[in-house]
């Protein structure tokens, strides 16, 4: 008996485990994006699937623009995964990756002004590199 509780209950561990892992990491963020245009690296997420693009939410953006660019880069090779000119506004968008980052690699999201504005942008949301 204690055998078969045992296997039912390293059964539930094990399915909860892989359950857990099947599911990308996300971040939230909130940002100043500067007056001139100049970007902004709001967050760093590990990539957890093979997924060919990351998905990005839009919660608020400030006065002056109703839109943001958002790309992704390597957190240690500073290499573009996506196009700086890919343009997000509220709402959730997603986003592909020219260049595949890897499983297990760390992920920077970037926010820049799409236009050059002469005051700064406050911007939050959610992102996940899938």
């Amino acid at each position: 008996m204690r055998k078969k509780i045992a296997a039912i209950a390293l059964g539930c561990v094990l399915t909860l485990g892989l359950s857990i892992t099947a599911f990308a990491a996300s971040a939230s963020f909130s940002a100043t994006l500067p007056a001139h245009q100049g970007d902004t690296e709001v967050s760093t997420v590990r990539k957890a699937t093979n997924a060919k693009n990351f998905s990005i939410t839009i919660d608020s953006i400030g006065s002056g623009t109703d839109q943001v660019c958002a790309w992704t880069e390597g957190d240690s090779t500073g290499t573009n995964y996506s196009s700086p000119y890919n343009q997000v506004g509220i709402g959730t968008s997603s986003v592909s990756y020219t260049k595949q980052p890897q499983i297990g690699e760390n992920v920077v999201l970037n926010l820049d002004n799409p236009v050059d504005l002469a005051t700064s942008v406050k911007v939050s949301g959610s992102w996940t590199p899938n």
